[in-house]
């Protein structure tokens, strides 16, 4: 989206979405769904080791204004504090969650490794000082991406260090520190999901009525009705019906135009292919139909497949 309207969209979105994972049983179901050390915790548990406001169930969130001074400043979403249940600690992990609707001219993945180090370097000073390394704090970057490609929706992928050796060492150090989780929702919800998955989908994706959304999420989820953000959920809903709205419209263009290209293409090769049996040669034949470098490839692949079939 490109119009100042559509970026004003973009940005409502951004804003419901942040106001709908800052409630603490939501947060709580999806780090039980992305982080492996928390799959089949309770939910309540996970809750328990959230930083929750006065209210009850507002997670208060960290600065997302990350500082360096050779670097800049980078803006991530919602940074967390995360206590794991059974650590006895303050703060275990420090959690970045993102949104993603899009997809991005740039490798997301790159962006998620970047926010990882952002994430471990901004702990110098605050976490650890001098040498003290060992008091690193895990690191997870969680992109929930809302409009992935149909081959990657409901799916998650989680990237972590692992070691490759050589001979055998007598020490594997544990190198646990950055962790980057990519959740792809898409399409529409259903009974059938992994439980990793289905609670996000229910949440974000069509396939329910606000009513039987909002049920769901009460009854099987345990949020409250004063937890519950009826009103950004719905607003995300209407957004994700124009985004699905816009991007059928796009895909319908896209193929038409594709249609049209390859048609022209194909004209292009019967006619090569019938100047070729009127005595003009290959080079010939494709001079006068115009066909660039890319469009000559084809039309010789063609008229090699054509022959082959016709011998």
């Amino acid at each position: 989206m490109n119009t100042p309207t559509d970026k004003k969209s973009w940005l409502k979105y951004d804003q419901n979405f942040k106001t709908v994972i800052h409630r603490g049983t939501i947060l709580s179901w999806i780090l039980q769904g992305c982080i492996g050390e928390l799959n089949g915790q309770d939910y309540q548990k996970i809750k328990e080791g959230l930083d929750i406001g006065a209210d009850g169930y507002t997670v208060r969130g960290k600065e997302t204004e990350q500082f360096s001074g050779t670097n800049g400043p980078v803006i991530m979403d919602n940074i967390f504090d995360v206590r794991l249940p059974g650590s006895g600690e303050t703060v275990s992990v420090i959690v970045d969650l993102e949104a993603q609707n899009d997809s991005t001219p740039y490798p997301i993945g790159k962006r998620a490794e970047y926010y990882l180090g952002r994430l471990v370097s901004a702990q110098k000073g605050v976490v650890f000082n001098n040498s003290d390394y060992g008091n690193l704090r895990r690191v997870y970057s969680i992109w929930i991406m809302m409009n992935p490609p149909e081959k990657n929706r409901n799916t998650i992928l989680r990237y972590k260090m692992t070691p490759s050796t050589v001979g055998n060492p007598g020490e594997i150090f544990d190198l646990n520190t950055y962790n980057a989780i990519f959740v792809n929702l898409g399409g529409d919800y259903n009974e059938s999901l992994p439980k990793e998955l289905k609670f996000m989908s229910a949440l974000f994706m069509n396939g329910l009525t606000e009513n039987e959304r909002k049920d769901l999420m009460t009854k099987t989820y345990k949020i409250s009705a004063k937890e519950y953000p009826s009103k950004e959920l719905r607003q995300m809903g209407v957004f994700g019906e124009d985004c699905k709205r816009r991007y059928t419209r796009e895909g319908y263009a896209q193929g038409l135009a594709e249609g049209e290209a390859k048609g022209r293409l194909e004209s292009k090769v019967d006619i090569v292919m019938s100047l070729i049996s009127r005595g003009y040669t290959e080079e010939d034949a494709l001079e006068l139909v115009q066909a660039s470098s890319e469009e000559r490839e084809f039309i010789l692949l063609r008229l090699r497949e054509k022959l082959s079939v016709g011998q």
